[in-house]
């Protein structure tokens, strides 16, 4: 029969697993753009001013809500919607849409972020896709 320490410790044991799991499964993301894609070709001022803009630059994301925020954003009126929270096997997946009669009445949107959560290394690839612009790059927990 076990002693009243032993019990205490493999309980503790227990609840700090259950705590560091919890933990990693809530951790948040912050995220660095390396690339930026246009479906259209854009001139050259354009895309120098726009790779200025976000190429280098952070943004992070509440990995409960999948609410972006800083360089690269997912909600202006409407809420993002997390479709997998990502694990060992699956990447984290967030979607945000916003029709026509949702926004300002000038057009509809759509976001869509994919970060590879399965990866073993501390760098998770992302994509994110903002109507037809890509952007890609890295994202790290903290």
């Amino acid at each position: 029969m076990r002693n009243h320490s032993q019990i205490i410790s493999s309980f503790l044991a227990a609840v700090g697993g259950f705590v560091a799991l919890n933990a990693f499964a809530a951790s948040d993301y912050r995220c660095t753009v390396a690339r930026r894609v246009a479906a259209a070709q854009e001139s050259s001022i354009v895309q120098k001013a726009q790779e200025s803009t976000y190429i280098g630059k952070q943004f992070t994301v509440e990995r409960r809500t999948g609410l972006m925020a800083g360089v690269l954003k997912n909600s202006y009126v409407t809420k993002p919607q997390v479709i997998d929270s990502g694990s060992k096997d699956n990447a984290f997946k967030v979607v945000t849409t916003m029709r026509i009669e949702e926004g300002a009445g000038v057009g509809s949107n759509i976001y869509a972020l994919t970060i590879d959560e399965y990866e073993s290394s501390e760098q998770k690839p992302f994509v994110f896709l903002e109507n037809d612009v890509v952007y890609l790059g890295t994202c790290e927990h903290f």
